[in-house]
């Protein structure tokens, strides 16, 4: 409890507000209501705010204050910040460098805060930009929370031009937080209010709330020259806006906004963030399209084919999750996480969280919050999948090492001999070729089987069937003779040396009993159990491309894009 006496209310206030007067007190700032409030239920809401725990940047009330005995106000933490309607103004962003990935950067904070509210039964009600802060680090700040609704004591004020039409009388909600938020979204990002512009005859944006006629895909709306269009943000996060606005749906703006935050990619020549699933930027390029959805690629009554990754920055695809950008870094393409292009390569988890590091003999593991290294067999072969990373330890042993949170997990495979190769699906699902002067010695999950056989392999590709539960083992020799065979357990069930391949034989594909070979505008499928081939016709394949199998569909992995086919 504090206590202040008449001499400290007659100094000059740092703000007046609707309800009330704000004085600066050692460092902290009280809040002195006006005549007209009713105190005995502010003081009530207070003491309900001070007894719960709020996020941080929340500007909760720290203690009560009195004068002469009689409650008048609370005390708070003195924050320094600009109000979130400062991004609305075009010359401020320009001088201060702000730019929409700070923006959205905020937007998730005041996202994850809201939720987080909400599930206390904490409602803003009076959501708008003028009662969020945001200092020079991005940080934003919540104040006048003493307006809130909270448990019993409701919101009775709410500004006009973010105040959800489905309002009735005080009842507010999440609902009705969820809409001042997508108004907050779409002014803080385009400096426009979604019913914002001007319309011929025209009508008042209270009235064109009233009846959900938003500027979003809205020709009959003329806005500001001054105003980019909204085509560089996330298609999806777009579309639930409108939504939101144009119909009585009410939801809060969550994984689309997140989609878009870790989404971006600067554009040079505007200087700006876009949605980085576009395909080029689409200020600069009105046919940009997006590919978060594959784009069909009409297919002449053929396979149908499906554009699923490409990128304007990309140098070569490595795989079906990294590539090389012209910067020369190797990219993670779902997370966007990136490591500088070295002599070592490269591989990420699933997240991206963790980097693989490989290099002749060392294996670097980098996560979040360590980096581990791992000695290996010099220039042997290494296997990541996911959290896991399988490889051959100086003990000669085929280990699958598991990075945890809390710890890293070493299992022993199998023994395996120094010169080898090996593929792997996990730890129950494994081919191993031990190689010696002369015979090959064939590990499959623990099955083995001997191939008396001399010569040096220059060249291999090991691919396993996930519905036969068979691999496919291809060797070349160093006369250029191909040996293929087919591997069920310990059992050699089919082999042929006069099978030709043009391909690189890591690029094939084994499927249902069928291999599967790319080829200069087609995939070649041969039926190794009837000895018949099949072409199926496919102009984005070429004899470069990488085949797999996934949910029933090819994908397709070129020099600069990632396809879907079938």
């Amino acid at each position: 409890m504090i206590q202040v006496d008449d001499k400290f209310l007659k100094q000059t206030p740092l703000a007046e507000g609707g309800e009330g007067t704000i004085y600066e007190y050692q460092n902290q700032i009280i809040k002195v209501y006006k005549s007209n409030i009713n105190k005995k239920e502010k003081l009530e809401k207070i003491k309900i705010l001070m007894s719960k725990t709020l996020p941080d940047n929340v500007i909760i009330p720290k203690d009560i204050v009195y004068n002469k005995g009689k409650f008048i106000g609370y005390l708070m933490d003195k924050v320094e910040g600009e109000e979130f309607k400062r991004l609305s103004n075009k010359k401020y962003l320009k001088t201060n460098n702000i730019k929409s990935k700070d923006i959205l950067k905020m937007l998730v904070d005041i996202k994850d805060t809201l939720i987080k509210l909400h599930s206390q039964n904490i409602f803003i009600s009076d959501l708008n930009d003028c009662n969020i802060l945001f200092d020079v680090n991005y940080n934003v700040y919540f104040i006048d929370c003493d307006s809130w609704t909270v448990d019993n004591y409701k919101c009775s004020v709410c500004k006009d031009s973010f105040k959800d039409p489905l309002l009735v009388e005080d009842n507010f909600s999440s609902a009705t937080d969820d809409y001042a938020f997508g108004i907050l979204i779409f002014k803080s990002l385009t400096r426009i209010h979604p019913f914002g512009g001007t319309t011929n005859p025209d009508i008042n944006i209270l009235e064109r709330m009233d009846k959900g006629m938003s500027i979003i895909d809205n020709n009959k709306v003329t806005i500001p020259k001054t105003i980019n269009k909204w085509n560089y943000m996330s298609p999806k996060m777009l579309e639930e806006l409108k939504e939101m606005f144009e119909t009585k749906k009410r939801f809060i703006i969550d994984n689309s906004l997140n989609d878009y935050y870790n989404n971006l990619k600067y554009c040079q020549t505007d200087k700006e963030y876009y949605y980085g699933k576009f395909t080029k930027c689409p200020i600069c390029n009105s046919l940009a399209k997006i590919i978060d959805k594959p784009i069909k690629i009409e297919s002449n009554g053929r396979i149908p084919v499906f554009l699923y990754f490409t990128d304007e920055n990309i140098k070569t695809i490595l795989n079906l999750d990294i590539f090389i950008d012209n910067d020369d870094n190797i990219i993670h393409i779902k997370s966007k996480s990136k490591v500088k292009n070295k002599n070592n390569r490269y591989y990420y988890s699933n997240s991206g969280n963790i980097i693989y590091g490989i290099s002749n003999n060392k294996i670097q593991i980098k996560t979040p919050n360590n980096i581990y290294t791992f000695d290996k067999i010099n220039k042997s072969n290494v296997k990541t999948i996911d959290n896991k990373i399988y490889y051959v330890n100086l003990s000669n042993s085929f280990v699958e090492l598991t990075i945890g949170e809390s710890g890293n997990y070493t299992k022993n495979i199998s023994k395996i001999s120094f010169n080898n190769i090996f593929e792997v699906i996990d730890d129950k699902i494994y081919f191993i070729c031990n190689i010696y002067d002369n015979m090959k010695i064939i590990n499959i999950s623990g099955y083995n089987y001997t191939l008396m056989d001399t010569d040096k392999i220059v060249n291999y590709g090991l691919h396993y069937d996930s519905v036969s539960k068979k691999w496919l083992f291809i060797t070349e020799n160093q006369k250029g003779t191909f040996n293929t065979y087919i591997y069920e357990k310990n059992n050699i069930i089919y082999e042929n040396d006069t099978i030709k391949y043009t391909s690189d034989l890591g690029n094939l594909c084994f499927y249902n009993n069928i291999i599967f070979k790319p080829s200069d505008g087609c995939i070649k499928g041969y039926s190794y159990e009837k000895n018949i081939y099949k072409d199926f016709e496919c102009g984005i394949v070429n004899e470069d491309s990488k085949l797999l199998r996934q949910d029933g569909k090819f994908i397709v992995i070129n020099e600069k894009e990632i396809y879907k086919v079938g």
